[in-house]
């Protein structure tokens, strides 16, 4: 099926709205870092007795999901780049196998500061798989490096402009670690793309809902417009997906 995905450009950022799965194959390689915080789809079915079905196989095929998705950030980041993807105990497991023998991995935990719903012991952190290639280059803070526990408030309720906003602290803690090009397949409010720029990188989003494609959008306008002189360039492009 021909489709078309449209394709932003603000600044040093390339916003494109569209399945990531259609445009990621039109991207190159080069691309430094991927930030994701991707939707999981893991059924949470409970009926009246508070009975949650689940089954192995829905694992399964999620993980075969990201296999797919895995191979094509891959393709982009080469042996020299590097993925931060976010999670929970329970996504963590799928993405770990999707990805293992494909980099090398580790395990990074986001400390939000305070906890939020559950059960007796309520989560207050979020969990994210870094991986690399054989030939990312080690970057540490004076030789000693960097905590593997990042403790960085979330973004009050009232300031959030997406259900699963990230604050851009938290992403400018991973980025200095990054190269010069971020890539995220699942943008959002584009809080990846803002800290990108703060950072001084280029950046390239892909979101499919256009509420968020939009939202996003004047993000990066704002953010582009404290950095750059006034005006920046902006081009509207329509890209057909094979």
């Amino acid at each position: 099926r021909l489709g078309m995905a449209e394709k932003v450009v603000i600044g040093n950022a390339e916003l494109w709205h569209g399945d990531c799965l259609e445009v990621l194959p039109m991207l190159q390689p080069g691309v430094h870092a991927v930030v994701m915080d991707p939707p999981y789809n893991i059924p949470t079915q409970a009926a009246q007795t508070r009975e949650i079905t689940r089954t192995i196989g829905d694992l399964s095929m999620i993980e075969a999901s990201f296999r797919l998705l895995f191979d094509q950030t891959l393709r982009l980041t080469g042996d020299t780049g590097r993925h931060f993807v976010f999670g929970d105990g329970v996504s963590y497991p799928v993405v770990f196998r999707a990805m293992y023998g494909k980099a090398s991995t580790a395990l990074l935990v986001w400390d939000k500061g305070r906890i939020g719903m559950g059960r007796e012991f309520r989560k207050r952190h979020e969990l994210v798989m870094h991986a690399w290639g054989a030939l990312t280059p080690i970057v540490s803070s004076e030789g000693t490096g960097f905590a593997d526990v990042l403790q960085f408030p979330p973004v009050p309720a009232a300031e959030q402009v997406h259900p699963a906003q990230k604050p851009t602290q938290l992403i400018g803690a991973l980025l200095r670690v990054c190269g010069r090009t971020v890539l995220d397949p699942f943008m959002g409010s584009a809080s990846t793309g803002v800290a990108a720029v703060q950072s001084g990188k280029h950046f390239v989003g892909i979101e499919i809902e256009r509420r968020y494609f939009d939202i996003a959008c004047r993000r990066m306008d704002d953010a582009q417009r404290t950095l750059l002189p006034p005006d920046p360039p902006r081009e509207c492009v329509q890209e057909g997906l094979l």
